[in-house]
């Protein structure tokens, strides 16, 4: 039996603010993944909403990725979002990264050594990726599933993907956005 059913629901807080690090690693001189926890609730139907997106500081993040290499930073990573989800009263569900733009490419879906660390992470019940790169409004390409934006400001483009797992296998799950009046977008 599923833990919840699909789509998933995202929050406006939550699109803002995992699209607000994909940026903020982009922008930075040698661009860098962003990494984070996501929070949340399952309802009696098994809906899931993701409510709280918090971004880690922690690992070595690079262009391809965010490590983290010893034992002690996972533990460290583990005992955080326990922290954090008795703090916020939501539930942990899953982890947030970024994928950057590198030479004019940009991977949108999850990379081997994604999947084989979501596959190992038994409290997680989702991992979503957020791409972003510089593009013009016309060329945002359709997404099935997913989130998919242009913000006229920055001139970057942004795209959210789900993935959820089970019996070690990941698939991508559709995505539905929560406005800030309550009205749901399904894209």
């Amino acid at each position: 039996m599923p833990i919840f059913r699909s789509p998933l629901y995202f929050t406006d807080s939550v699109v803002q603010e995992i699209c607000l690090r994909a940026k903020l690693g982009y922008d930075r001189k040698m661009k860098a993944e962003t990494f984070g926890f996501l929070f949340g609730s399952v309802d009696k139907d098994k809906k899931m909403i993701v409510k709280k997106a918090i971004y880690y500081r922690g690992g070595k993040k690079s262009r391809t990725g965010v490590v983290f290499q010893h034992w002690s930073q996972i533990w460290h990573i583990i005992r955080r979002r326990k922290e954090l989800a008795n703090r916020l009263r939501l539930r942990f569900l899953g982890n947030f990264h970024s994928h950057v733009e590198i030479g004019g490419e940009v991977f949108r879906g999850l990379s081997v050594d994604d999947k084989e660390s979501f596959r190992h992470d038994r409290a997680a019940i989702i991992e979503v990726v957020v791409s972003v790169w510089a593009g013009e409004r016309n060329q945002i390409p359709p997404t099935i599933r997913g989130l998919a934006g242009y913000d006229t400001n920055t001139g970057y483009q942004y795209r959210i993907k789900a993935y959820t797992k089970k019996r070690h296998r990941v698939y991508q799950v559709p995505i539905k956005y929560v406005r800030p009046d309550g009205v749901v977008i399904s894209v």
